[in-house]
C-alpha cells in the first residue's frame, strides 16, 4: 500500500519551540519524549517501536493530524489495518481540506472490504481531488462486489491504460477476468504482471490460487517462494509453500522451509499447523526423526504437540515419552493436555483400559478438551460403543467447528451406529459449513455412488466452493 508522506518534522520544529522558554507544559515534555523516540526507532527501521512511540505522541498532543496521519502509515506498514484505519480517521477529522487522507481512508475501506464505506470515502475525494484515480479504483471494485464482472473488466482497462502495470488494477482485471471463467487470460495477465513487476506480492497470491485451483502444486510452490521473498515475515506463505512443495513432490523444500518455521520460539498453532502438512502430504519415515529431534528442544507447550503428532502417525511410544513429565496425576489445569495426549497414546498403543481411565479424568476436569474428546470417541468406536462415540464427537464439533477431521468423526460414529441418513447428513452440513474441503468432498461423493445425479450435484457444488475460495477477498 503507497501511502502519503506526511510532513510530521514541521511539527517537529514547532513542537521544539515551547521548550526555549520557560513553563513548558508536561504534554509538550510528553511530546517531545515520544517524538525523539518515534525519530530514533524510524532511523532503525523498528516499525513496532515507532508505533509505540507514535501512540504515545499522539497521547499527549491528540490534536495534531500529522501525527495521527504518521501513526496511520506505520500501523498500515505492519498490517494493523483497523488501527490505522482509525488514525487516519483522527487525521482526518482535524484536516478535511487533505485530500491524501481521504485517499488514505478510501484505499483502507477497499482493502478491509467495507465497500460501503470506500464509494463514501471515493465521493468525498471526487469533490475535493476531482479526477483522482481511486474514484475510479472505487468504482470498478463496487461493479466487481455487486457481480457485474463486464463493467469492473472495462473500469480495469481504463485505469490500465492510464498506468500499465498498476498493481490494484491488474488485481481488479485478473478476478473479473475469472469470474467471466477466462481463467487463462488471467494467468496470462498475472505472469506479465509479476514480470514486470517483480514485487508485486498480490498478484503472486492471486496467480497462485489459480494454480491451486487447477492443481498445479508446482506452480504453486513457484508462486510460494516469490512470495516468501518478498516478505519472510509472512508464514501463511511459507506454510503454502510447505504445501505446495510437499504436494508436488519436492519434499526437500517442504522439509526445509517446516524446520524454518518450527523454531524452539513457534508459536504452538503453528507447529501444529506444519506438522498437520507433514501428517497429510508427508509420508517418508524422515518426519518422525525430525520430530522426535525437535521436540528434544522444544518448549513444555510444543512438545505435547510434536507428541500428539508422533502418536496420531503411528509412533504412540515416543508420545508416551514425551508427555510423560508433565501427565502425571491428579488432573490439573497445568497438567490436563498433557494428560489428553498420554491418553491418546494409550488408546494407539493398545492399552484400552488405561487410555479409558486417562481419558475419563481430563474429561471429568475439562469437559471441552478437544484432544480427549477425540480419542475417547476413537476408543468408544473401537470398542463397539457408538452411542458414546456420536455424544463425544458432538461435543468436539462444537469445539472445534471448522476441524474437517472432526466432523469425519461424527460421521463416521453415526455410519458405526447404523445411523446413515443422519452420517449424510453430518457430511452434508460439514459441505457447507467448511468449503471447499477435498477429504470432506470426497467421503460426501461415497455416498453418492451408484447416483448419478447426486454425484454430479456434490461435485458441480463442490467446484462452485472453490471458485468462491479463488476470488475469496478484495485487495
Amino acid at each position: 500500500m503507497q501511502l502519503p508522506t506526511h510532513p510530521i518534522l514541521r511539527a517537529v520544529a514547532w513542537l521544539s519551540v515551547p521548550f526555549l522558554v520557560a513553563g513548558c507544559s508536561s504534554s509538550d515534555s510528553r511530546a517531545q519524549a515520544a517524538l525523539g523516540a518515534y525519530q530514533s526507532a524510524a532511523a532503525a527501521n523498528d516499525m513496532f517501536g515507532a508505533r509505540r512511540a507514535l501512540l504515545q505522541l499522539v497521547r499527549a498532543k491528540d490534536d495534531v493530524s500529522d501525527y495521527w496521519a504518521e501513526l496511520g502509515k506505520v500501523q498500515t506498514a505492519i498490517g494493523s489495518y483497523n488501527d490505522a484505519y482509525y488514525a487516519f480517521t483522527r487525521a482526518y477529522e482535524l484536516d478535511r481540506s487533505n485530500p491524501e487522507l481521504i485517499k488514505a481512508l478510501t484505499e483502507l475501506a477497499l482493502r478491509s472490504g467495507d465497500i460501503g464505506a470506500a464509494q463514501s470515502h471515493a465521493e468525498e475525494l471526487e469533490v475535493v481531488s476531482p479526477g483522482d484515480p481511486w474514484v475510479k479504483i472505487v468504482k470498478g471494485w463496487g461493479a466487481y462486489s455487486d457481480s457485474h464482472f463486464d463493467q469492473s473488466l472495462a473500469i480495469s482497462d481504463e485505469l490500465l491504460a492510464a498506468s500499465p502495470s498498476d498493481p490494484i488494477a491488474t488485481q481488479l482485471k485478473a478476478r473479473s477476468l475469472i469470474s467471466l471463467n477466462r481463467e487463462p487470460d488471467a494467468v496470462e495477465l498475472l505472469t506479465k504482471q509479476v514480470q514486470a513487476q517483480p514485487s508485486d506480492f498480490g498478484s503472486y497470491q492471486l496467480l497462485s490460487r489459480i494454480y491451486e485451483h487447477q492443481g498445479d502444486w508446482a506452480k504453486v510452490a513457484d508462486c510460494a517462494r516469490h512470495m516468501v521473498a518478498l516478505n519472510p515475515a509472512d508464514r501463511n506463505g511459507m506454510l503454502l509453500l510447505v504445501k505446495a512443495a510437499l504436494r508436488s513432490g519436492d519434499a526437500a523444500t517442504g522439509r526445509d522451509t517446516s524446520l524454518k518455521l518450527l523454531q524452539p520460539d513457534a508459536d504452538p498453532q503453528m507447529v501444529a499447523s506444519v506438522l498437520d502438512l507433514w501428517a497429510d502430504y508427508w509420508p517418508s519415515p524422515q518426519r518422525i526423526a525430525d520430530a522426535r529431534r525437535l521436540a528434544a528442544a522444544a518448549s513444555p507447550s510444543q512438545r505435547l504437540v510434536y507428541a500428539a503428532f508422533l502418536s496420531r502417525i503411528g509412533s504412540p511410544a515416543d508420545a508416551l515419552r514425551l508427555a510423560a513429565a508433565t501427565a502425571t496425576l491428579p488432573v490439573r489445569a497445568d497438567n490436563a493436555e498433557a494428560n489428553a495426549v498420554a491418553g491418546d497414546a494409550l488408546l494407539r498403543s493398545g492399552n484400552l483400559a488405561g487410555a479409558k481411565t486417562r481419558l475419563d479424568a481430563v474429561l471429568a476436569f475439562d469437559p471441552g478438551d478437544a484432544t480427549a474428546l477425540r480419542a475417547r470417541s476413537e476408543l468408544e468406536l473401537r470398542t463397539g460403543n457408538a452411542a458414546a462415540a456420536i455424544h463425544d464427537a458432538q461435543k468436539l464439533i462444537t469445539v472445534l467447528p471448522d476441524s474437517a477431521r472432526d466432523r469425519l468423526l461424527l460421521a463416521r460414529a453415526f455410519t458405526a451406529a447404523g445411523q446413515k441418513d443422519w452420517a449424510n447428513r453430518t457430511l452434508w452440513s460439514a459441505f457447507q459449513d467448511i468449503p471447499a474441503n477435498e477429504s470432506i468432498y470426497a467421503a460426501l461423493r461415497g455416498t453418492r455412488n451408484g447416483n448419478a445425479d447426486a454425484m454430479n450435484e456434490v461435485q458441480e457444488e463442490f467446484e462452485r466452493q472453490r471458485g468462491a475460495k479463488l476470488t475469496k477477498g478484495l485487495l
